[in-house]
């Protein structure tokens, strides 16, 4: 999938003169709103309304860069990739931008273009599964980043990130988690066990103790074990919660799980690139970094498929 950004260097320095060349200049777009087009894909821009001016980096990768906090790989510039800075002769709109086609009017009046360099992008934020219970109760000596996380199920996703931590297809959210007061613990008298087995529900994958997995109490097979009721003299007693009822459904699937980043943010950085006046071919080189400055994200929505662990 191609992703087109369009971000602003927080300062950018070029050089140009009389004839067309670059002579040394500051831009600055440090208090200019960094801004998302959500009808194409990735579009980021800034622009200095006082100067009609705008900078932009456009690249495509097969990267999710909205895909997680992980390091992404740098990003060669190639094709249709480019930095490019333009000057107006008008006011210029988010149009320009988030158009397929963009508008004939206004009218770049000059512009530095360069289709070489690479891309550095660096991500952070906060991963939470938002299932009620922190990260630091859930796996109190995990270590974030590291293969040595929590793991219930074994379904390739550490409890931490987990909407579902037992595997059983009944969302840790939904089967009766209750902390301490203090907020610091599971409080385990007062946490939901059906079977009475000391094992919460959260971690049990056979919640009422009847044999029958939990997971495989689901007679429609539509992943929700928590809809399927079979016994008509109890209404809001779920075949799952139900020790009389032990009917086996194979269900060789977790349903999908998803957690959520906050405050996320995307840091961009240039380097190795290479300006050039489209009017007349003259050519700056620009070997450092550059820093290209941070995207803060709304919060962003994980969504992955768990191994399935027999």
């Amino acid at each position: 999938m191609k992703k087109l950004l369009a971000l602003v260097i927080l300062s950018f320095i070029a050089t140009s003169c009389d004839d067309g060349d670059l002579i040394v200049t500051e831009i600055d777009f440090d208090d200019l709103e960094l801004e998302l087009c959500t009808d194409s894909e990735y579009v980021f821009y800034k622009i200095n309304t006082s100067t009609n001016e705008t900078l932009a980096l456009q690249f495509s990768t097969t990267q999710d860069i909205f895909g997680g906090v992980d390091e992404l790989d740098d990003i060669t510039l190639s094709g249709d990739d480019q930095v490019s800075y333009r000057r107006f002769n008008d006011a210029v709109s988010s149009d320009y931008f988030c158009s397929l086609i963009p508008p004939a009017t206004p009218v770049v009046a000059e512009e530095f273009i360069s289709t070489e360099g690479e891309v550095i992008i660096t991500r952070s934020g906060t991963e939470t599964d938002e299932d009620g219970i922190p990260s630091e109760i859930e796996d109190p000596e995990g270590v974030a980043g590291t293969a040595d996380l929590k793991d219930t199920d074994e379904d390739g996703i550490p409890d931490i990130l987990d909407s579902d931590d037992d595997g059983d297809n009944v969302p840790t959210e939904l089967e009766g988690v209750v902390l301490n007061e203090d907020g610091t613990a599971i409080d385990t008298m007062l946490s939901r066990d059906t079977d009475g087995d000391e094992i919460p529900d959260y971690l049990d994958p056979d919640d009422d103790g009847d044999g029958v997995l939990t997971r495989n109490e689901d007679a429609n097979m539509d992943l929700n074990p928590a809809n399927d009721n079979s016994n008509p003299d109890a209404p809001t007693d779920d075949d799952y919660l139900n020790p009389a009822i032990a009917v086996e459904t194979t269900v060789n699937e977790y349903r999908d799980n998803e957690y959520v980043i906050t405050d996320f943010q995307i840091s961009i950085f240039t380097r190795l690139l290479v300006y050039i006046n489209p009017e007349n071919q003259d050519e700056q080189r620009d070997e450092s970094t550059q820093n290209f400055g941070v995207y803060t994200s709304p919060d962003v929505v994980i969504t992955e498929k768990p191994d399935f662990n027999e």
